[in-house]
Formats: C-alpha cells, sequence, structure tokens
C-alpha cells in the first residue's frame, strides 16, 4: 500500500513538473497552496482548469444578466449587442440543422460562447485555458454525444434511431460494429481536435515568453505577442469547428440533412 501510494505520488509530481515546464503561471501559483498536495482526491494541479472553466461560466452568467437586466422593445447597448449575437448564432444553426434548430440553439450556441471564452481565457495574464486540458474537451464532447443519441431516439423512437446503425439489414452483422465505431469515435474526435490545437497554441506561447530573454537578452520585445494574436484567430476557429460538428452530429441524428424533417 505504502508503495503504491509513493508511486502514485511520484507519477503525480512528474506530471506537474512536465506540465509547469510547458505553461504559464497562473493565480494557482500565487496562492501559496502545496503544488503536491489533493483536495476530494484531486491533485492540484487537475483542479486548475476546473476552477478556470467555472471562472468563465461565472463570467457568461454575470454578462448575459448584464446584458439582459433591463429589456426594451428597440434594442440598445449590451442588450443589442447580445441580441446581435443570438441572431448570428440562430442563423447560422438554422442553416445546418433547419427549422428544427430553435430547440437546439440554447445548447449548441452556449457551447459555443462557453469554449471561445474557455480558448481566449489563457491570453489572460495568469489565467489559463481549460480547453487546453483533455478532461475539458472530453466532457464537452460527451456531453454533445449524448444529446445526439437522445435526441435521435427522441424524434424517431429506439427503435427507429437504432436500426439506423445496422443499415442495409441484409449486411447488419458487418455494419452494425463499423457504425458503432464511428459514432463512438466522434467524441473522441472533437475532444483530441480542440484539446490538441489549444494545447499547441499554448505551449507556444509559453515557449516564447520564456526564450524571449534568451534571444534579445533584457531588450522588452515580446516575441509571444504575434502568437497571441494569431490565437485569436485560432482559438475562434476551433469553437466553430466544434459547434459546427455538433449540430451536423444533431442534425443527422434526427434526420434533418436527409432531406426529409423528422422533428416534431
Amino acid at each position: 500500500m505504502t508503495e503504491q501510494a509513493t508511486s502514485h505520488a511520484a507519477a503525480t509530481h512528474a506530471a506537474a513538473a512536465e506540465s509547469s515546464a510547458n505553461e504559464l503561471p497562473s493565480f494557482f501559483d500565487f496562492l501559496g497552496i502545496n503544488k503536491h498536495s489533493e483536495f476530494l482526491g484531486i491533485g492540484y494541479h487537475d483542479w486548475i482548469p476546473i476552477v478556470m472553466s467555472l471562472l468563465v461560466a461565472v463570467v457568461l452568467i454575470l454578462v448575459t444578466l448584464w446584458c439582459t437586466r433591463k429589456m426594451e422593445k428597440v434594442p440598445r447597448g449590451p442588450q443589442a449587442f447580445i441580441e446581435l449575437v443570438v441572431e448570428a448564432l440562430t442563423n447560422f444553426f438554422t442553416g445546418i440543422i433547419g427549422p428544427a434548430a430553435p430547440r437546439y440553439i440554447p445548447l449548441l450556441g452556449s457551447l459555443f460562447l462557453y469554449i471561445i471564452l474557455m480558448n481566449l481565457w489563457g491570453l489572460i495574464p495568469l489565467m489559463h485555458s481549460p480547453t487546453s486540458k483533455l478532461n475539458t474537451t472530453l466532457a464537452l464532447a460527451l456531453v454533445v454525444f449524448v444529446a445526439t443519441q437522445y435526441e435521435g431516439m427522441r424524434v424517431k423512437g429506439v427503435w427507429g434511431y437504432l436500426k439506423h446503425f445496422m443499415e442495409p439489414l441484409m449486411l447488419a452483422p458487418l455494419m452494425l460494429p463499423i457504425h458503432l465505431i464511428g459514432e463512438l469515435a466522434r467524441p473522441v474526435s472533437l475532444s483530441l481536435r480542440l484539446f490538441g490545437n489549444l494545447t499547441g497554441e499554448d505551449i507556444a506561447i509559453a515557449s516564447l515568453v520564456f526564450l524571449t530573454p534568451f534571444i534579445l537578452g533584457f531588450i522588452p520585445i515580446p516575441f509571444h505577442v504575434v502568437m497571441m494574436l494569431l490565437a485569436l484567430l485560432f482559438s475562434t476557429v476551433q469553437a466553430v469547428v466544434f459547434t459546427l460538428l455538433a449540430s451536423i452530429y444533431i442534425g443527422s441524428a434526427i434526420g434533418a440533412l436527409e432531406g426529409g424533417e423528422h422533428e416534431h
């Protein structure tokens, strides 16, 4: 038991050391918390993306409350801005899913805003992007996966939805495992794509920050600014790609992409 605990501690220390070498410091590093400690069975380093995700959620909630605190028939200021955002998201997802889109816009729109803000969160000093951690992106992908299966069964019925995994029926023994593997690969693909791109951005920015003093001595020219500007574009693109694929998966599950609308 002691040997197992020692091994677990060593693995935790190694993971934390490797991660800290590829990341800029966060405000956690200034709280005086033991980096090798655990809380509720979760290590110090694993709490960082959880707390960052919660902070992003709080910011989204506060901004939404601020923009809608005094609704007017003729929108102005923050209300006009948030209505513009909602209208743009509505048009985007309606163009993919069709007339059934209004049911899914709250989910897909929230995912888009949440992901893009989490992607950009790491550009704020002493903050980290939660989406640079696989646990975060996998959780987001699983939400899409569960919503897709649920909506497919709700719209088409359990058998009506499940039978498409076996079509054509004469090749059911062959097609069933192929379709199941393809379906299970979707959340893996969604999570890894977002995780990989955001991790690459964060490592590139951190590396440029650490290398700047060695390249220019003590001349304060921040090379990482160029990468940060590119990160603004890449973060937006990754949020669009994630929610675009999510809308395609849901639209396909309910039959909206088959030329006939099954939503009811």
